[in-house]
């Protein structure tokens, strides 16, 4: 943050409305890749058109002209001619033309020269609570449709799998809840399986890997959650207390802060500012719940830490204040120290239940707040992640149906300008028809995870857990 806190003294006093999109053009194209921005590594961008037979694609650029066919209906790109396409027009806007029966649709592509992260994980998981079998933890190459499938529960005497964390030179690490569980630590290509409790601290719950992956910073929340009598509303997960600790993962030590712990306020979603000096997080003021989870209002508030100590400092200072019709949650900060990305809904610290809830991005320089209508769609868009380069974020959202979570990504301009959000492609676009679970906690990342399922597996059930050591 260059060395300085900015104290935001206004924010917006209404979610800025937004039309309902969803993946679907008007004439069936699924997904929605329209007049989309694109990194010049991305995958091809394959396509449906309901009751469309042959289909014929052209696409013209400053480059050359390129032409491509589907059938039935569907369009799949060759990886090869695809990305040769995209290396000839780095920086410029095609022009895509599709036939098909007797019709023809016309649209843009724009092809951005910085590249995405090559990889990105998320979690497979049914979208209801009724469900806990069968999570998995996928990680998938963004240039190809290659997968590895990093945890599956069901190897794991079905535990509750998640927050999987992105990859932060060399460092992450995945919570495996159960009698056997613990956090599972990647770290310079080691694992370790942690027991992160102490008889000072909570278990670690919510949380982001420092820069150089040497520090975590965490929630120690108590989670539990309730069901709505509203029948608009399914039901709301929330924290009974929760306090901030850092982990240290070269020394296995945690440390905490009277500023950041106690029963006034809860705190939860921290994250570093890109050169780790700095500890964004959300606070709000305790209050007895469920009953009264719609006056949690969480603020966006800072405390500073110290990379030579591993300490946190010992005074709050709130930025962003969320009076009484938001809340905040899923701080983000870019790699590049310009943005902090937040998820804004009415109240509480669960907005992927709040069909409100949208992304907003703020500029750590000048303090000014962009609701980002072009990204945004009713339906609740949530749990975004940075690539490492600062230009593109993926987020999880629910516009398509308002049941399933699914990765959508936008590009990000160095003066915040963002582009339309598109779907994470693949080889085959009916995998979001056929897969009945929520693609949860996307996470961009540059260097490939370690290990696989077999592994996470292995760790679960033979490895013994190292305690973490409390440091005052």
């Amino acid at each position: 943050m260059k060395n300085r806190i900015i104290i935001f003294a206004s924010i917006i006093l209404l979610l800025t409305g937004c039309a309902h999109r969803t993946a679907s053009t008007g004439n069936g194209m699924f997904p929605d890749y329209s007049d989309v921005t694109i990194p010049c590594n991305i995958a091809p961008l394959n396509f449906r058109i309901a009751g469309a037979g042959k289909i014929s694609v052209t696409v013209k650029g400053s480059a050359g002209e390129y032409k491509f066919t589907g059938r039935k209906g569907l369009v799949k790109f060759p990886v090869g001619k695809w990305h040769a396409m995209l290396e000839s027009e780095k920086g410029n806007t095609l022009s895509v033309n599709v036939e098909y029966n007797g019709k023809a649709d016309a649209f843009t592509w724009t092809v951005i020269p910085d590249p995405i992260d090559k990889y990105m994980s998320y979690r497979l998981i049914e979208p209801a609570y009724e469900v806990w079998s069968g999570i998995q933890v996928e990680q998938r190459d963004m240039e190809s449709f290659r997968t590895v499938l990093l945890g599956d529960n069901r190897n794991a005497e079905l535990c509750c799998m998640n927050c999987h964390t992105s990859n932060r030179n060399g460092t992450s690490f995945m919570h495996l809840r159960g009698a056997k569980g613990g956090t599972i630590l990647n770290r310079n290509g080691k694992l370790l399986k942690l027991n992160t409790r102490t008889d000072k601290t909570g278990n670690t719950v919510y949380g982001d890997i420092s820069a150089d992956g040497r520090y975590g910073v965490f929630t120690t929340a108590d989670i539990t959650f309730a069901i709505h009598s509203r029948v608009d509303m399914k039901m709301e997960v929330y924290d009974k207390r929760s306090d901030l600790v850092v982990l240290d993962f070269d020394n296995l030590t945690v440390t905490d802060s009277p500023a950041t712990s106690g029963d006034e306020f809860q705190e939860t979603f921290p994250c570093f500012s890109a050169d780790g000096r700095t500890i964004f997080f959300c606070r709000a003021a305790h209050h007895n719940q469920p009953d009264s989870i719609s006056d949690m209002h969480y603020d966006i508030a800072v405390v500073e830490f110290d990379p030579e100590t591993g300490k946190m400092g010992d005074k709050v200072i709130t930025i962003v204040p969320a009076g009484e019709k938001f809340s905040f949650s899923h701080l983000k900060a870019s790699p590049d120290g310009q943005w902090l990305m937040v998820t804004a809904a009415q109240y509480g610290t669960f907005p992927v239940w709040h069909k409100e809830s949208e992304l907003w991005l703020i500029d750590l320089q000048t303090g000014n707040i962009e609701t980002l209508p072009k990204v945004n769609a009713y339906g609740a868009d949530t749990y975004h992640s940075w690539s490492s380069n600062s230009r593109w974020v993926v987020f999880a959202s629910k516009r398509d149906d308002l049941v399933y979570g699914r990765p959508y990504i936008a590009y990000i301009s160095p003066d915040g300008t963002a582009g339309k959000p598109f779907l994470l492609p693949q080889k085959d676009p009916d995998r979001y028809v056929t897969t009945l679970k929520s693609f949860n906690l996307p996470e961009l990342y540059a260097i490939p995870e370690i290990y696989n399922a077999r592994e996470t597996a292995a760790m679960y059930s033979k490895v013994k857990t190292e305690q973490v050591q409390y440091k005052p």
